[in-house]
C-alpha cells in the first residue's frame, strides 16, 4: 500500500506542477498579447488626433470651397464656363476629401474602442491565471512539505487518509483550472490565432506591416525580460527563502507603501520561529492577497496588519479604512470576487479559519489562521531562529 500511495503522489505532483507549467504559459502569451495591444492602441490614438487634425483642415477647404461654389453661382455672368466647372469641381473633390477623412475617423475610433474592450479583457486573464498559479505552487509546496512525512509513517490509515485528500484535492484543482481556462484564456488565445491567421494572408499583400508586427514582437521579447524577473519575484520572493515570513513581509509592505501611497503598520505578538515553507508561502500570499484588494478597491489611507505567532497556530488581522462593502453579497458571487474565494480556499486546504468582516464606509478587516507547523517536525522548537 506504501509503494501505491508514494506512486500515486508522485504523480499527482507531476499533473499539478504540468497543469502549473501550462498556466504559466497561457500567463505569458496574454501578457504578450497585451503588450502588443498596448503599443498598437498607442498607435492608433495617435493616428485618431492626426486624422482629427486632418477632418479640422478638410472642413475648412470644404467651406471655402462651398462659398466659392456659391459665389460663382450667384455671379456667373462674370465667370467663364470654364472657371464654373473648376469651382464645382473643386467644391465636389473637398467635399468627396472630407467624406473619407470622417469615415477614416469612424474606423479608427471603432478599432479603438475594440482595442479598449480586447485589452481590458486580456489584463482580467493575467489577473485569473496569476491566481491560479498561485494557487497550484502552493499545493505543490503543500505536497513536497508533507509528502515525506506521510510516507514514512507507520499508520496506515493516515497514508490512506492522505491519498485520498491529495486525489480530491487535485480533482477540484483541475477542475478549477478548467473552468477558468475555459471561461477565459481558451476564448482569448481562440482571437490570437486567428490575428496570427490574418497577419500570415498579410505576407503576400502588405509585407510591410507582418514586418512591422515582427519588429513589435522583438521588443515585446525584450521588455518581457524585465516582466519574467518580476513573476520569478512574485512566486517566490527570495525573501521568504533566505530570511523568513517577517522580513519578507516587511519588504512586501516597504514596497506596497513606495507603490501604492498607503500607510501600512505592523504588530507582531509572540515568538517569530520559521515554519515549514508551505505555511510561510500560504501566509505570505494570503497577506499579498489582501493588500492587493485593499490597493484596488478599498480606497483606504491606511492599513493595520497584525500577526501572532502562538505555538499551535498563526494568525493573521488585516485592517483598512476604506469604503467597505457587503460580505455576503461578495461571497455568493465567486465570478466577480474570485480573490476572496481563493483566499478562503486556500485557508481551508490547511484546515484554518477565514474570516471576512465590512461595514460601509468604515473599512474592512479579514482574519484568518493556519496551524504552525515548524521547522524540525515540531510546534515547539523554542531554540530555532529566523535565517
Amino acid at each position: 500500500m506504501s509503494d501505491q500511495l508514494g506512486e500515486i503522489l508522485k504523480k499527482t505532483l507531476a499533473a499539478i506542477e504540468s497543469g502549473k507549467e501550462e498556466i504559466f504559459f497561457i500567463a505569458e502569451t496574454s501578457r504578450n498579447e497585451t503588450l502588443r495591444l498596448t503599443n498598437e492602441l498607442s498607435q492608433l490614438k495617435s493616428d485618431i488626433s492626426e486624422i482629427i487634425s486632418q477632418v479640422n483642415s478638410q472642413e475648412k477647404v470644404d467651406r471655402q470651397k462651398r462659398i466659392r461654389l456659391m459665389e460663382v453661382n450667384r455671379a456667373f455672368q462674370r465667370y467663364t464656363q470654364k472657371e464654373m466647372i473648376e469651382a464645382y469641381a473643386e467644391a465636389k473633390d473637398a467635399q468627396v476629401n472630407l467624406q473619407l477623412l470622417q469615415a477614416k475617423e469612424v474606423q479608427l475610433r471603432k478599432r479603438r474602442d475594440e482595442l479598449e474592450r480586447s485589452l481590458h479583457q486580456m489584463e482580467a486573464t493575467i489577473e485569473r491565471a496569476q491566481n491560479l498559479m498561485t494557487q497550484v505552487g502552493m499545493a505543490i509546496s503543500l505536497i513536497k512539505g508533507e509528502i515525506e512525512g506521510a510516507l514514512n509513517s507507520q499508520n496506515h490509515e493516515q497514508r490512506q487518509e492522505l491519498g485520498l485528500r491529495v486525489i480530491k484535492a487535485q480533482e477540484d484543482e483541475r477542475r478549477r483550472v478548467a473552468r477558468e481556462i475555459h471561461d477565459g484564456p481558451a476564448q482569448t488565445l481562440a482571437n490570437i490565432v486567428l490575428r496570427l491567421e490574418i497577419a500570415e494572408r498579410l505576407l503576400e499583400f502588405d509585407p510591410q506591416r507582418v514586418k512591422a508586427e515582427l519588429l513589435d514582437l522583438k521588443n515585446l521579447v525584450r521588455a518581457n525580460l524585465q516582466d519574467i524577473r518580476r513573476i520569478i519575484f512574485d512566486l517566490r520572493p527570495m525573501a521568504l527563502d533566505d530570511l523568513g515570513l517577517i522580513p519578507a513581509i516587511t519588504k512586501y509592505l516597504k514596497n506596497f507603501r513606495e507603490n501604492y501611497g498607503i500607510e501600512c503598520e505592523l504588530r507582531i505578538e509572540g515568538r517569530v520561529k520559521r515554519l515549514l515553507p508551505a505555511v510561510e508561502v500560504a501566509l505570505f500570499r494570503l497577506v499579498q492577497e489582501v493588500m492587493t484588494n485593499v490597493a484596488k478597491h478599498a480606497h483606504s489611507p491606511k492599513v493595520s496588519m497584525y500577526l501572532n505567532f502562538q505555538d499551535d497556530w498563526t494568525l493573521a488581522r488585516i485592517q483598512d479604512f476604506g469604503k467597505g462593502f457587503e460580505v455576503e453579497s461578495a461571497m455568493m458571487t465567486p465570478g466577480e470576487h474570485f480573490g476572496l474565494i481563493g483566499m478562503q480556499e486556500r485557508v481551508e486546504m490547511f484546515a484554518g479559519r477565514f474570516s471576512i468582516q465590512s461595514t460601509y464606509g468604515k473599512g474592512t478587516t479579514i482574519e484568518f489562521s493556519i496551524p504552525s507547523r515548524h521547522e524540525g517536525g515540531t510546534n515547539h522548537d523554542s531554540d530555532r531562529h529566523c535565517r
